[in-house]
């Protein structure tokens, strides 16, 4: 029997690395969906072989190690609830492909722009970028954006 890749990188490293596994808080049980507070748990394993459980965005000093045994049942329900989610995501998918419909106000959806109306635009940014190009003193330039010179009276160029 093939023995899978992750199962390689979990017996090279036992004992010599910590292996942090992330669980989305969706399909925790209803045990850890209170303490959870929409956040997800992360499942540890440090380099004593010990389990911890810690949420994500606490402080890493913050866990509470679990047994071999608590952590199977919360892996066996976890993965219980994935497979309850699939066949729902399945239900819904099939769902939309059947009845959906597309938005009537997406703009993705409307007739394309004319070529006229796109040459205006064009011809608008052509003229904004010289009247921007045209302004050589810098003076010029603090006056056209509304504000003095940083530099006071005079401007020598430094």
């Amino acid at each position: 029997m093939a023995v899978s890749p992750l199962r390689r990188i979990l017996e090279r490293g036992a004992g010599g690395e910590e292996f942090h596994y992330v669980i989305p808080h969706p399909f925790l049980p209803p045990r850890y969906q209170g303490i959870s507070n929409n956040r997800n748990m992360i499942l540890l394993m440090d380099r004593d072989l010990t389990l911890h459980i810690r949420w994500e965005g606490s402080r890493m000093h913050e866990h509470r190690p679990l047994t071999p045994k608590g952590t199977m049942k919360l892996l066996r329900e976890v993965s219980k609830n994935m497979s309850e989610y699939r066949k729902e995501l399945q239900i819904l998918s099939r769902f939309i492909d059947s009845y959906g419909e597309a938005p009537f106000d997406d703009s993705r959806y409307e007739l394309p722009i004319q070529n006229t109306e796109i040459s205006i635009a064009k011809k608008r940014e052509d003229v904004e970028a010289e009247a921007l190009i045209s302004i050589t003193q810098p003076e010029q330039l603090y006056l056209e954006l509304g504000g003095e010179s940083p530099m006071g009276g005079g401007f020598d160029g430094f």
